[in-house]
């Protein structure tokens, strides 16, 4: 009889004292989220395996809904990711279990903010996050604070470059990817780049739809190697061979040609757009 009072009051102390963890975690989850709900938040700080990319994003604002998604804003464009808190007890690295977890599906600067961030600071201004690569073992960091980006954030050429690709269809004069030509995969297709950041491709028989934009990596100063040409498709055809953000080798209206060099293979692959 004593040993099962004994247990049974062991077992109601260990109920009581996860219930109190939970609650505790449960309890600072809910004070971060009300941190970030509905403020608009700039990047201060992002380091990416000992890399300053703070600059890719001085142009951003961020906004974290109540709904889980999550936006980041210019003039000129918007990317819509998801957010969220959640619990892992599992990871030892955060004195309070909790994983800031950002995704953004596209292929261009914003990937690199996906993670399970842990939380390692945070007030009512502020939240400081830091990764550690499961990869190459470097370390992430990234802060958000509140406040306003930059503004006069897009470049002379950037905006030329916008107002010459919206202008009229295109059509893909070359394609080398890692040292084989496919030009052919998309011969008579017809590429037009919308305004709201559309990008449409159609042979008269199929139609495809993705996403492209220009993104400065440097507004401080005006020049095209700062340039990104992004293109995604979500697709697993060839058109997901186009999805990068490209470099910008030369650019007129009539033609624009790009080139990016492959992270695996350090090959490197040429697209080059022709006006029709």
């Amino acid at each position: 009889m004593k040993t099962s009072v004994v247990s049974g009051l062991v077992g109601l102390l260990l109920i009581t004292s996860c219930a109190k963890d939970d609650s505790n975690s449960n309890t600072l989850q809910e004070q971060i989220e009300e941190v970030l709900h509905d403020k608009t938040f700039v990047i201060t700080s992002f380091i990416d395996s000992g890399n300053d990319e703070t600059s890719h994003f001085n142009c951003y604002a961020f906004e974290f809904k109540s709904d889980g998604t999550v936006t980041a804003t210019n003039d000129d464009e918007t990317y819509n990711g998801t957010w969220s808190i959640s619990n892992d007890a599992s990871d030892d690295n955060s004195e309070s279990d909790l994983d800031f977890n950002l995704h953004f599906s596209v292929t261009n600067a914003f990937e690199d903010l996906n993670d399970d961030w842990d939380i390692v600071n945070y007030n009512e201004t502020s939240i400081e996050l830091t990764d550690v690569s499961g990869g190459n073992g470097g370390t992430d960091l990234l802060t958000f604070e509140i406040g306003n980006p930059s503004t006069n954030c897009t470049s002379q050429i950037q905006s030329t470059i916008q107002a010459n690709v919206q202008s009229g269809t295109w059509r893909i004069k070359k394609f080398v990817d890692s040292d084989t030509d496919e030009t052919i995969h998309f011969a008579n297709y017809n590429f037009t780049f919308m305004s709201s950041g559309v990008l449409r491709a159609t042979n008269g028989t199929n139609d495809y739809e993705g996403t492209w934009s220009i993104t400065d990596s440097n507004s401080n100063d005006d020049s095209q190697d700062d340039l990104d040409f992004n293109i995604h498709f979500n697709l697993t055809n060839d058109f997901e061979d186009l999805n990068d953000d490209w470099d910008f080798i030369s650019q007129s209206a009539s033609e624009i040609e790009l080139t990016d060099i492959s992270g695996g293979s350090g090959e490197t692959d040429l697209l080059t757009f022709e006006k029709n």
